[in-house]
């Protein structure tokens, strides 16, 4: 049986699937993300192996990181083997973005690619320094 209002994410809510150590820490990045960019569109850290959503923000069902989890995991996952077989010159992936034509995404692994975190963010309020600034002080 689907029922749809199962299925709604708490809008403007920090939401956290467990109560373990990672979560702790996804949820502290999390809030430290909020707390530097208040306008932002949605944020989550997962957990790379399992596409598993471990903490989350959102400001709109239309912004679901259920959705996206799994795809950006096994991104990350084909990037990591492409560097590991050498098929491009480069150093360990540190980030990745991606300008769309309103929204900026940014994605970046952290505790040695085991998680990543993603937020997305309207251009209007954050460019992609600022954005990469942000994130890097709260995932370090």
């Amino acid at each position: 049986m689907n029922l749809p209002f199962f299925n709604r994410l708490p809008l403007r809510k920090l939401t956290v699937a467990t109560d373990d150590e990672m979560a702790k820490r996804s949820k502290e990045v999390i809030e430290g993300l909020l707390q530097d960019l208040p306008d932002l569109l949605m944020a989550c850290v997962v957990n790379t192996q399992s596409g598993r959503v471990v903490a989350s923000y959102t400001v709109s069902n239309a912004y679901n990181p259920n959705q996206i989890s799994l795809r950006n995991a096994k991104l990350l996952r084909i990037m990591d083997e492409a560097l590991a077989a050498k098929a491009w010159v480069g150093g360990p992936l540190t980030d990745i973005s991606v300008m769309l034509e309103d929204q900026l995404h940014h994605l970046r692994p952290m505790h040695n690619g085991k998680w990543y975190c993603f937020l997305a963010v309207h251009t209007a309020d954050a460019n992609l320094g600022i954005a990469k600034e942000i994130m890097r002080r709260h995932t370090s």
